[in-house]
C-alpha cells in the first residue's frame, strides 16, 4: 500500500504568506519520477482542515500528490481583516498555489488538477477557465451565481435589503478610516441548521482556527457573483461536477448545460453539506476516480 506522508508548507500571494499541507504519495520521494497534482480550495469561510485532508490522502494513495492551503485572511494564512473573504483575492491564491504546486520537483507539470467546493467550486471553475496551467478540474456543489438577496439572507439580514446596503456602506465607511470591521456570526443558530450540525461534526482540531464570525462586507456585492459565462471556456479541460441532490444553491444544473465537452456529472444524496458528512465517501471516490482518469490513465494511454 502507498503511504502518504504531509508536511506544511507555504508561499507567498500579494505579499502574504499563505500556509498550507501538502500530500505526498511514498513515490514521490523519488526525483526521477514526477507526479501528478491536484490544488484543493474549500468554501466560504472554509478551512483546509475541513473536509479536504480525506479526500486529498486519497488521492495520494492513488499516487497524486496534493496541496490545500487557507485563503488570505483564514486559519494559518496571513491577511487583515480577519475572516473576511476576498473574492479576488481567493482567485489570486488559487494561481498562486497552483504557481507553488508546479515549482515542486516532483511535480508534472503537465497534469495539474485542481478541487474546489461550494464557492471554492465557483473558484475552480473560474481558474480552469482563464488558466492554462490547470488539465483537470472537479467543482463540488458549486455556489455558480448569488443574488444581493442571496447574500444579504446569509448574512443574516433575511429580506432586509435597505438594511444591508445602509450597514454595507457604513462599514466600508468605517473601514476606510481605519475602524474594525463589523462582523456577523458565520453560523447563525436559528434557521441554520444544516451548517450548525456540519460544524459539530468536525473535531476539536479541525475548528482550531474556527470563530464563527466573519466579516460584514465577505457579502457584499462582487464582479464574481456570477460566473456563468466563464464555464463555457473551460474546454478542452475535463470538468466533473459533483451535485447533492438536495442541495438549493441556484445555478449547478444550468452550469453543467453551459459545459462543453469532456465534461461529467456525478450526483449525490443529500444537502449542501452531505459531501461532506453523510455523503463523504462517495464525494471521496468522485474525485479519486475523476483525477485518476484525467491526470494518471489518460496521460498513460
Amino acid at each position: 500500500m502507498t503511504t502518504v506522508s504531509q508536511r506544511p508548507v507555504d508561499f507567498f500571494s500579494d505579499g502574504l504568506r499563505i500556509r498550507g499541507t501538502l500530500f505526498s504519495p511514498s513515490s514521490c520521494s523519488s526525483p526521477a519520477k514526477k507526479h501528478p497534482i491536484v490544488v484543493f480550495g474549500h468554501g466560504f469561510g472554509g478551512l483546509k482542515e475541513w473536509a479536504i485532508p480525506e479526500t486529498a490522502e486519497a488521492l495520494a494513495q492513488a499516487g497524486i500528490a496534493g496541496l490545500s492551503f487557507d485563503y488570505r485572511n483564514f486559519g494559518d494564512s496571513e491577511g487583515m481583516p480577519r475572516e473576511e473573504v476576498s473574492h479576488l483575492g481567493r482567485l489570486q491564491n488559487w494561481q498562486d498555489a497552483i504557481t507553488y504546486a508546479l515549482s515542486l520537483p516532483e511535480t508534472d507539470a503537465q497534469r495539474l488538477g485542481i478541487w474546489g467546493t461550494s464557492l471554492g467550486g465557483r473558484d475552480a471553475l473560474a481558474i480552469a477557465a482563464v488558466d492554462k496551467r490547470v488539465k483537470s478540474v472537479l467543482a463540488q456543489a458549486p455556489l455558480i451565481y448569488w443574488t444581493e438577496s442571496s447574500a444579504a439572507r446569509m448574512a443574516g439580514y433575511d429580506d432586509d435589503l435597505v438594511g444591508f446596503r445602509s450597514d454595507l456602506a457604513k462599514d466600508r465607511m468605517n473601514k476606510m478610516r481605519g475602524d474594525e470591521p463589523q462582523y456577523v456570526h458565520f453560523v447563525r443558530g436559528s434557521g441554520d441548521d444544516i451548517k450548525q450540525s456540519f460544524i459539530e461534526s468536525l473535531t476539536m482540531g479541525e475548528r482550531r482556527s474556527f470563530y464563527n464570525r466573519i466579516t460584514l462586507q465577505s457579502y457584499s456585492p462582487t464582479v464574481l457573483m456570477d460566473v456563468s459565462s466563464l464555464i463555457s471556456r473551460i474546454s478542452p479541460v475535463p470538468v466533473r461536477f459533483v451535485f447533492a441532490e438536495d442541495d438549493t444553491l441556484p445555478g449547478q444544473v444550468w452550469a453543467y448545460e453551459l459545459a462543453k465537452e469532456p465534461k461529467s456529472l456525478i450526483k449525490i444524496k443529500g444537502h449542501h453539506f452531505s459531501p461532506y458528512m453523510e455523503s463523504k465517501s462517495k464525494a471521496i471516490e468522485a474525485a479519486r476516480d475523476w483525477f485518476i482518469d484525467t491526470l494518471v490513465v489518460r496521460d498513460a494511454v
